[in-house]
């Protein structure tokens, strides 16, 4: 966590009995909240604990979020319904009201918080800002920064081909099986050097 969150979190951990846990890189979560149940009576906040200390932080707020709602509606609402967006909205704002956030990634958070998404990876700008304080690896992109038709390699080793953007998403060929896939825009990728002609069968 950043030094000056740390005295809130502790806070936070003492005050609602929370079990914080920080795992293994999780390719389909950052985070994940689960409340308490027969046989544990805290609640617990699992955080990907390969995340850079902002994101980790912020992370933790949306999982913080769920917990409130937790107590106020147990089971009875949608886990990113209205309800959650406005508790999350709510800490996002007292960030910046209480001067925590560095000055770069205040507007990213306000806009943020002004429409509150499920993920961070919903919001390229802010998404952009987070991975901007992770330690930088050469020639490490964004599949988004890449041109279309060019070669990358993806974070499973695997070669692929970027092609048309289908939504949100990008299509992509997989050069090893010859299937496609849709890459999220985010998608942390190594691209290929030159034109890529090895034909795999």
């Amino acid at each position: 966590m950043p030094a000056q969150t740390v005295e809130q979190v502790t806070e936070l951990i003492t005050r609602y009995t929370i079990q914080l846990k920080f795992t293994a890189g999780r390719n389909t979560k950052l985070g994940d909240y689960r409340p308490p149940g027969l046989k544990t009576k805290t609640h617990r906040i699992s955080v990907n604990g390969n995340l850079n200390p902002w994101f980790l932080y912020l992370v933790f707020l949306h999982e913080f979020a769920h917990l409130l709602v937790w107590n106020k509606y147990k089971n009875r609402v949608n886990p990113h319904g209205h309800q959650w967006k406005q508790e999350f909205a709510s800490l996002l704002k007292q960030l910046v009201f209480n001067d925590i956030l560095p000055q770069d990634l205040v507007a990213p958070v306000m806009k943020f918080s002004d429409s509150i998404k499920a993920t961070f990876a919903s919001d390229p700008i802010l998404w952009k800002a987070l991975k901007n304080y992770d330690k930088q690896i050469d020639n490490e992109f964004f599949v988004e920064d890449i041109p279309l038709n060019s070669y990358f390699v993806a974070a499973n080793g695997k070669i692929f081909k970027k092609e048309e953007k289908i939504r949100t998403r990008y299509r992509c060929l997989c050069m090893n099986n010859k299937r496609r896939y849709l890459f999220h825009p985010m998608a942390t990728i190594r691209p290929v050097e030159g034109e890529y002609k090895t034909e795999i069968n």
